[in-house]
């Protein structure tokens, strides 16, 4: 039998959750890992950014129907409230969650 360990997400109800589904390649890897760096620095405490990759969680990839990779979803109170597939740059990425955590708040 085989046993999966994991470490459960615990995010304060307050912080948006962006889960980010990526592909296989190394190279895509690279280039959303630059955009999730300067989304990050950005954004700061107003979310949170989690990892999904297709081969170590093929599960959740299929719970939440992605279709595309690299995919974005934005969660929050564990509702989705947006989503995009595609690669986008850090500013555009930033720009869109900005404006949909803005919305959130209202």
């Amino acid at each position: 039998m085989e046993t999966t360990l994991f470490r459960p997400l615990i995010v304060p109800a307050k912080t948006a959750v962006l889960l980010v589904f990526v592909p296989d390649s190394i190279p895509q890897q690279a280039r959303v890992n630059q955009v999730l760096e300067r989304v990050g620095a950005e954004l700061g405490e107003s979310i949170r950014i989690t990892r999904v990759d297709e081969v170590v969680h093929p599960e959740v990839v299929l719970s939440f129907r992605i279709q595309r990779l690299p995919s974005f979803v934005l969660l929050k109170h564990g509702m989705e409230i947006w989503r995009y597939s595609g690669l986008l740059d850090a500013q555009e990425l930033i720009g869109l969650l900005t404006v949909q955590l803005q919305e959130v708040k209202e």
